[in-house]
């Protein structure tokens, strides 16, 4: 795809997840008038991972896969509520307005948080076919979201002190790469994809994750995103461990390369139906928000 190419395949598919996401919360309690708050405004960057996958891998029925990439979403939002949390990041925006904390209140932000976790394995387990590849999402996601990958992820965020190399790969593996990744894996597993491609699938994604860290970082300094989701005046990276911070601008845009041209490359290995996926490298590589 050309790059306006894949900026209307990612913009279409986000409008399908959006809708999606709204028909969940359509009729919830007030908790989920505050839990669709936080969910709104999103890049639905991991869905659409989750999507892509799917269709490449032969996956058509579009019933199976948006549940799977709406409660990827959600899982996405909590983690990024409880990273906003005063005694976290202390972020006052996100997604270009006030954080759940600053809207809500703390307690309501943390259980709001804990609500989008739990409804996420709701919808990962709706419905009465496909059970096994339900299961194994399930085992999948739970393995990367909990004390082995994203909380980890955390913990070293904001207790880490060695500044070396080694510890930021462990971080933004473990906070973002290996989510990322299985976001292609579920995609695959949905689609009963075979399990070499599940795995080729899931070890291209780690790259990606790697590469959409980086980039993060690199906007936290340089581009759009610091006057859409950060406060003015105000640096939620100060004193932690970051890919500029520790390599400087250029070599964080060298390694950022490198991440996507390696990520490019096991993708193209698959074959042609995958290519989307390789564009979609280009796009996080070059993206400003």
């Amino acid at each position: 795809m050309k790059n306006n190419q894949i900026t209307t395949y990612l913009a279409e598919q986000k409008a399908r997840v959006d809708n999606a996401l709204k028909e969940y919360f359509a009729d919830g309690n007030p908790l989920f008038r505050i839990m669709h708050y936080s969910v709104d405004r999103g890049k639905r960057i991991r869905p659409i991972l989750a999507i892509a996958s799917f269709e490449a891998c032969g996956g058509e029925d579009f019933a199976r896969i948006m549940p799977i990439a709406c409660g990827l979403e959600l899982i996405h939002t909590y983690s990024l509520i409880h990273d906003d949390l005063p005694s976290m990041d202390n972020d006052d925006l996100r997604r270009g307005k006030p954080s759940a904390h600053k809207k809500f209140g703390e307690a309501m932000a943390i259980l709001s948080g804990d609500g989008l976790c739990a409804y996420a394995f709701e919808l990962f387990t709706q419905g009465n076919d496909l059970m096994e590849e339900k299961y194994v999402v399930v085992q999948s996601l739970s393995e990367v979201i909990g004390p082995d990958g994203i909380v980890y992820g955390q913990v070293l965020d904001i207790t880490e002190q060695v500044r070396i190399p080694h510890s930021l790969r462990l971080i933004h593996f473990n906070k973002t790469a290996k989510f990322i990744a299985v976001s292609l894996k579920c995609g695959a597993i949905m689609a009963q994809a075979s399990q070499k491609l599940v795995d080729a699938l899931f070890s291209a994604g780690v790259y990606l994750g790697m590469l959409f860290q980086y980039t993060d970082d690199i906007l936290d300094i340089v581009g759009k995103k610091s006057t859409l989701g950060k406060t003015p005046g105000k640096d939620s990276t100060a004193g932690k461990l970051t890919a500029p911070g520790l390599y400087g601008l250029d070599g964080a845009r060298f390694r950022a390369q490198r991440y996507a041209q390696i990520a490019q490359n096991r993708f193209a290995s698959l074959g042609e139906r995958f290519d989307v996926l390789s564009d979609i490298v280009t796009f996080v590589l070059k993206r400003t928000y």
